[in-house]
């Protein structure tokens, strides 16, 4: 799924799909990054090797597909696709909550 595609998917959801594509792109995103085949849901990031250039580019991606600003220490709060997933689709969740009311 494009940038494009899923942006209009998190935004036409609900929060349990959110969690889940939000967490598939980040596996994949993070997958990319490291060279790995995979990542699993409770992998910690900065153990897998993330480092602060990588943690860069994935929260440069992760502001692309929600369009909100995230701290870059999001990523060290939320170390796993599992924690970040649900903590980005709750404040996604709570932003639109606040532009639509």
């Amino acid at each position: 799924m494009n940038e494009v595609e899923l942006r209009s998917s998190l935004a036409s959801d609900d929060a349990e799909g959110r969690k889940r594509l939000l967490r598939e792109a980040i596996r994949a995103h993070v997958a990319m990054l490291l060279s790995l085949d995979s990542v699993d849901d409770d992998s910690n990031l900065l153990e897998l090797g993330l480092n602060s250039l990588s943690a860069l580019e994935l929260t440069k991606y992760l502001m692309i597909i929600t369009e909100m600003e995230i701290p870059l220490v999001t990523i060290v709060d939320q170390p796993t696709p599992a924690e970040l997933a649900s903590h980005l689709a709750g404040e996604y969740t709570r932003v639109r909550e606040g532009i639509l009311s």
